[in-house]
């Protein structure tokens, strides 16, 4: 009897034995389905973790100004897509040189907004006002920078205004502004005729009167020259108008 109970014991550990042989290992054993589905899972997921790092190793970082909008825009939604779900320095550091040239992209598209603006008073707004607490808070200050911006430019820097006839009192309007100009920071105005010099017209593309330039002398002496408004034009506006052209339309080698 005992002889049987060893024998039906060593048959019950051989038959579990190869039962569990045959679930984890055997072809078709349910466990060795699970194995390869998981094998297959993770190499689907290496295939897409490796697309990922190619694509993101195939944005033109350096030259992303050959690519279309739209192109840039799916490009950068998908990168930064990706950077959130594997934030490695690298993938990070993708997304931010991305977001820095799309950010000087708009701040040069803000500027030429303003330039052309300036340029032509066909696409401007009227100005809305600002109320008396928002100009008190920045008075000092702008009259600060102003001061020391028209200190700074006293020798090399000055304005020349075109009219005609036609309109004597727009130039007159225009001329008492821009003497009060002279005599608040110094600066210099000369005043041209076009119904005596009629060839400024074209060369300098007027199209109404007055007309307002700066001339800027450069440390290379050029004469550089700058619209700073066309038609009649306030203190505030030639000022205004001046500072940020200087700063941003003409270039730093330039100046």
């Amino acid at each position: 009897m005992k002889f049987y109970n060893i024998l039906l014991a060593s048959l019950i550990a051989s038959s579990s034995y190869a039962a569990n042989d045959f679930f984890e290992t055997g072809k078709e054993g349910w466990f060795y389905y699970k194995e390869e589905q998981k094998k297959k899972k993770e190499e689907k997921k290496d295939e897409k973790k490796k697309s990922d790092q190619e694509f993101m190793k195939s944005i033109p970082l350096n030259n992303l100004d050959t690519m279309q909008a739209k192109e840039f825009s799916e490009a950068f939604t998908r990168a930064k897509e990706i950077a959130v779900m594997n934030p490695s320095k690298e993938n990070v550091q993708i997304v931010q040189m991305m977001n820095k040239w799309q950010t000087d992209q708009s701040e040069k598209y803000a500027k030429v907004w303003t330039i052309n603006m300036l340029e032509n008073p066909n696409l401007e707004y009227p100005d809305i006002a600002k109320d008396k607490y928002g100009r008190s808070a920045q008075f000092h200050q702008k009259e600060k920078e102003t001061d020391e911006f028209f200190t700074k430019h006293k020798d090399d820097l000055g304005f020349v205004v075109f009219f005609n006839m036609q309109n004597e009192m727009a130039y007159k309007r225009q001329e008492i502004v821009f003497n009060s100009l002279k005599e608040k920071y110094g600066t210099t105005v000369e005043y041209v005729n076009t119904d005596e010099q009629p060839d400024m017209v074209q060369k300098f593309k007027l199209a109404t009167t007055p007309e307002s330039f700066f001339i800027y002398k450069n440390s290379k002496g050029e004469a550089i020259w700058m619209r700073v408004k066309s038609g009649l034009a306030t203190q505030e506006e030639i000022v205004k108008n001046t500072m940020f052209l200087f700063d941003n339309a003409i270039m730093e080698k330039d100046k």
